[in-house]
């Protein structure tokens, strides 16, 4: 299965512009319903993080935590950008993951199971 994401500037920029935001405690979500291509993420993390090898450690955890709550989105065509406002040293996966859980249910992106 191959991984798609979003890559072009103009992508997130109109996500950003256009879609709905859910912020939750750890991490942002923007999401922008689209007519096909099913859910295709971004993953991003400024510099407010901290150095490159943070940044890139709370990316990878987002992937991670996306690979797991892929399959209960019920919208299937959506453009959804993941924004870290967490530090990596700071917080847990178990945390992490619960605070997007916790927001993709609040947007009604997501089924929550109890």
């Amino acid at each position: 299965m191959q991984s798609r994401r979003l890559k072009k500037n103009r992508q997130y920029r109109l996500v950003y512009s256009e879609g709905k935001r859910e912020a939750g405690a750890k991490v942002v979500i923007y999401y922008l319903a689209q007519d096909e291509g099913g859910v295709v993420p971004g993953f991003v993390a400024s510099r407010k993080i901290g150095q490159a090898c943070q940044r890139n450690r709370a990316k990878r955890l987002m992937r991670e935590i996306f690979r797991r709550v892929e399959g209960r989105f019920g919208e299937q065509n959506l453009w959804i950008v993941f924004v870290a406002s967490f530090r990596p040293k700071e917080s847990t996966f178990h945390e992490i993951l619960a605070d997007v859980e916790s927001s993709l249910g609040k947007a009604g992106l997501m089924v929550i199971n109890g």
